[in-house]
């Protein structure tokens, strides 16, 4: 079982790298420029209000950009540390001594459950913004 959470734990960080190293293939100017063809393909905008709104998408495109490298870089400094896996290891021992092992059982199936569903969700996501774009 620990092998499985071990597998799980694994591909769940790979899923993420991969979305990051997929979302900073784009620049900001990119993703401003993806993002005002789709506006003026379906809101007919003008060529001036292109211009403009191409400029509202890169200022926060540029700012969301700041932001993720920030977010990137506490995430990469807490899993140095390993704080996220001992918190895990600390909760599932607290659970483990609360419950039987049958509910222990369970409730590790549930959780691996709700793992896979939410991955998929942002698999979907993806997919429907992707064809958005």
């Amino acid at each position: 079982m620990k092998q499985g959470m071990m597998i799980a734990a694994f591909t769940l960080v790979m899923a993420a790298s991969a979305q990051t190293q997929e979302r900073q293939a784009r620049t900001p100017q990119e993703r401003a420029k993806a993002q005002t063809e789709r506006m003026t393909r379906e809101l007919a905008l003008s060529p001036d209000q292109a211009a403009k709104v191409e400029a509202i998408h890169l200022k926060y495109a540029e700012q969301a950009e700041v932001m993720r490298k920030e977010r990137e870089a506490q995430r990469a400094a807490m899993e140095k540390e390993g704080k996220g896996k001992d918190m895990r290891a600390a909760r599932e021992a607290d659970m483990k001594a609360v419950l039987t092992s049958e509910q222990y059982e369970k409730w590790l199936a549930q959780r691996e459950a709700m793992k896979e569903q939410h991955m998929q969700q942002r698999k979907e996501s993806r997919d429907d913004q992707k064809e958005r774009e």
